[in-house]
C-alpha cells in the first residue's frame, strides 16, 4: 500500500497534528472546566511546562537512583573524546521528543558523524541490552497518597527475517514500516543493499523503540503487576512534582518486569502519548476513548494542583515559547 494512503486511512501512522486535533471541542471545554488554557502544564508542577515541551531529560534522570537506571552522563557539549562507558553508548539530546536525535553509536566513526549534527546538551547512557523494551504510563491524584499505572506498551522493534531471496534493499522497499525511513536506512545499510539476507536469519534494522523509527507498539497494559505499580510509584515520588507521565524501561523479562526489576531509559511528562492505542489490533473508537481517558487523568491531576496552590501557567510565555520553538527550525 503507498505509504502516502496509509498515512490517511490508518491512524496509527497519521500526523501527530491530525489526530490530536480532532479532540481541540474537548480540550476547548476543558479549559473552561479548568479556568486556563495551559492547564496541562500544572500536571506536573516540577518540570519546566510541565513536562509538554523544551524540559530536561536529565534532570528527571538525576532524581531517579542508580539501580533503576543505565549509566547516564550529561554533557553541554559533547566531543570525539566523551565516550565514558565504550562503544556502543545511547546519545540523545536533553532536550527533544519523539525519538529526535536518539542513536545507538556503534563505533568512533558514527559519534563524530553524529557530533557534526548535533553536539550540544547530550545524554549518554551505558548501551543496555535486555531485550524487552516498554512504556509505563503513571498517573498519581495530588490529594492521594498512591499512584497507579492505567496502561502500558510494549515495543516490537523493526527487524527483517531473511528469505534466502530477498535483498536488503528489496526488504526495505516492501516494509511498510520501513518505507517511511527509506531514504534513512538506504544510507544506514549503504554497503548491505545488495546483500541477501539467509533464509530465518533476522536483522534488525532499528534499536530505537519509536513508532517514527518503524517500531511496531503493542497494548501490554494485561502485565501490569501490584508489584511493578508499586515499584514505579514510590520511583515517581522521588521526582519532584511529578504526577503524571510514561516511563521507557527496560526488562530482562516479562517476570523480571512484573517482580519490579528494570531499568529507566527515560522519563516523559505532560506530552507523553498513550501509546499502547497504537496497537494494530485496536481501532480508532478505542483508541480515543484511551487517550480521553488519559487526558482526563492530567486535568483533573493540574486542577487538584491547583486547588492545592500551584498557579496555572500563563498561556501567553507558553505560546512565546512554542512561537520561538518554530522560527527556529
Amino acid at each position: 500500500m503507498n505509504p502516502r494512503i496509509v498515512k490517511w486511512t490508518k491512524y496509527e501512522f497519521c500526523t501527530f497534528w491530525l489526530f490530536y486535533g480532532l479532540l481541540t471541542p474537548w480540550y476547548i471545554y476543558k479549559i473552561f472546566t479548568a479556568g486556563a488554557p495551559a492547564y496541562f502544564c500544572s500536571a506536573n508542577p516540577g518540570i519546566k511546562w510541565g513536562g509538554f515541551m523544551n524540559y530536561s531529560k536529565i534532570n528527571l534522570l538525576n532524581q531517579i537512583g542508580d539501580a533503576y537506571k543505565p549509566k547516564t552522563k550529561f554533557y553541554p557539549k559533547a566531543t570525539i573524546n566523551d565516550v565514558p562507558f565504550g562503544f556502543p553508548f545511547i546519545v540523545k539530546p536533553d532536550v527533544g521528543e519523539r525519538g529526535i536525535g536518539v542513536e545507538l553509536i556503534q563505533n568512533k566513526a558514527e559519534w563524530r558523524n553524529y557530533l557534526n549534527h548535533l553536539s550540544t546538551d547530550l545524554i549518554i547512557q551505558e548501551y543496555n541490552q535486555f531485550p524487552l523494551e516498554f512504556g509505563a504510563f503513571y498517573v498519581r491524584l495530588p490529594k492521594e497518597e498512591k499512584g497507579q499505572l492505567i496502561s502500558m506498551t510494549g515495543k516490537d522493534f523493526l527487524q527483517f527475517t531473511g528469505d534466502g531471496r530477498s535483498t536488503v534493499k528489496h526488504l526495505i522497499d516492501t516494509n511498510l514500516r520501513a518505507t517511511f525511513r527509506k531514504d534513512y536506512l538506504y544510507q544506514k545499510f549503504q554497503s548491505q543493499l545488495d546483500f541477501i539476507l539467509p533464509d530465518g536469519q533476522t536483522l534488525l534494522v532499528e534499536p530505537i523503540g519509536n513508532h517514527n523509527r518503524g517500531t511496531t507498539f503493542l497494548d501490554a497494559t494485561d502485565l501490569i503487576s501490584e508489584k511493578l505499580t508499586y515499584t514505579i510509584d514510590e520511583i515517581a515520588k522521588g521526582i519532584e512534582g511529578f504526577y503524571y507521565g510514561r516511563f521507557d524501561l527496560k526488562a530482562k523479562s516479562i517476570e523480571d518486569l512484573q517482580n519490579g526489576n528494570f531499568v529507566i531509559l527515560e522519563v516523559n511528562g505532560a506530552n507523553s502519548e498513550a501509546t499502547h492505542v497504537y496497537d494494530p489490533k485496536h481501532h480508532l473508537i478505542f483508541a480515543y476513548k484511551e487517550v480521553i481517558k488519559h487526558l482526563d487523568y492530567q486535568h483533573q491531576i493540574a486542577k487538584q494542583n491547583h486547588e492545592l496552590g500551584v498557579k496555572y501557567t500563563d498561556w501567553r510565555l507558553l505560546a512565546r515559547e512554542i512561537i520561538q520553538r518554530f522560527l527556529k527550525k
